[in-house]
């Protein structure tokens, strides 16, 4: 991906493609590191390779700086390139694509509309990933034991019926 600068932008900015097994991301990054975007995506299997583009965010503390363009410029530059089709899941890239769709195929992209299976495939990724950051916490051991639970509080009824209960 391209390094750019932008104007009122003291340091230069940069948007870095980070692929995973489950969940993947194309990020704007400032020149210190500092993460100012991000765009999330699932690469979907099968014969011609597409991205699922479920969600973007941006820092608004750089609101007014084209980030977002620049960010959704980057990720249709990289279909054109990679020959991959652009699925928009998320709202920015799907109106991107709303208004400039025409231009982006004429260029040599393509994507497609949504369907069905394609939540599946991000719900079963997001599991994965979750998945995959439980399997790395610690194993705790467990216990089983019982407890009698004893409120300190009333549940009576008053005239009003069932009541908040008050200590």
């Amino acid at each position: 991906m391209t390094q750019e600068t932008i104007e009122d932008v003291e340091d230069s900015v940069m948007v870095r493609l980070g692929l995973a097994r489950s969940i993947s991301s194309c990020s704007v990054r400032r020149a210190d590191e500092i993460l100012v975007g991000t765009a999330e995506f699932v690469v979907s299997p099968g014969e011609s390779e597409e991205r699922i583009f479920l969600r973007t965010e941006m820092c608004a503390d750089f609101d007014g700086h084209d980030l977002e363009e620049l960010l959704v410029g980057e990720i249709l530059k990289s279909g054109i390139d990679g020959k991959y089709a652009v699925v928009p899941l998320c709202p920015l890239i799907a109106r991107h694509l709303l208004l400039h769709g025409e231009e982006f195929v004429s260029e040599g992209g393509a994507f497609r509309d949504p369907r069905p299976d394609d939540i599946r495939l991000i719900t079963r990724a997001a599991r994965s990933d979750a998945q995959e950051c439980v399997s790395d916490a610690p194993v705790i051991r467990q216990q089983n034991f019982s407890v009698t639970l004893r409120l300190p509080f009333s549940m009576e009824e008053d005239e009003c019926g069932p009541s908040f209960p008050t200590i």
